[in-house]
């Protein structure tokens, strides 16, 4: 799917400007080379314009956001959808079909739009944001996979809490006075939202 411009909003990227971004792309649907067959899909956009000057806008903007500045990669991950954003170039997924994709193709372009035309308004970060060590979340759990928590074992857990998809309040057993240590650890590793 192509999407069609004026001349004046392929010139967006002109410092000061107002114009969109993003207004010019080319969508893909690819199923996931690690699961072929799989019944979820991942969308790709090929962008006519360049956005790596907005990469450390978003880096400032998006919670949980991780940015690699050498490789100009900036990924996302909100809910249970991850984007990855480059120079030339937006990955989205997974999503179930077309129209889903769609979707999420739209919010990614607005996401880099508005975060673009508000710019001026923006704390720009350039640096790269520590990632929590797995292993670091891990050591602090009781480590007795019970399954109370939802997850098959306390690494499955680890891993949930660092992407953000789980609380540590569904873990009963670091509710126990014998973890209020670990517990508070985590919390400050982790931040107040994962309480």
């Amino acid at each position: 799917m192509k999407r069609k411009s004026s001349m004046a909003d392929r010139n967006s990227a002109h410092p000061g400007s107002t114009q969109p971004l993003i207004t010019d792309y080319r969508l893909e649907l690819f199923s996931p080379p690690c699961l072929p067959g799989a019944p979820s899909w991942s969308a790709r956009v090929t962008l006519e314009s360049d956005i790596e000057a907005v990469l450390p806008y978003l880096n400032g903007q998006l919670e949980g956001a991780e940015y690699e500045p050498d490789a100009k990669v900036l990924v996302w991950k909100d809910q249970r959808y991850k984007f990855a954003f480059r120079p030339r170039e937006i990955k989205a997924g997974p999503a179930q079909d077309r129209e889903e994709a769609q979707g999420l193709v739209d919010r990614a372009i607005a996401v880099v739009n508005d975060t673009w035309r508000d710019r001026e308004r923006c704390e720009p970060r350039y640096d790269k944001r520590p990632t929590i060590n797995l292993m670091q979340i891990y050591r602090l759990l009781p480590r007795s996979n019970c399954g109370e928590c939802g997850s098959g074992t306390c690494m499955a857990f680890a891993a949930a809490l660092r992407e953000g998809d789980t609380e540590l309040a569904c873990c009963p057993v670091l509710a126990q006075q014998t973890y209020e240590a670990n517990h508070t650890k985590l919390l400050e590793m982790l931040g107040a939202s994962s309480g």
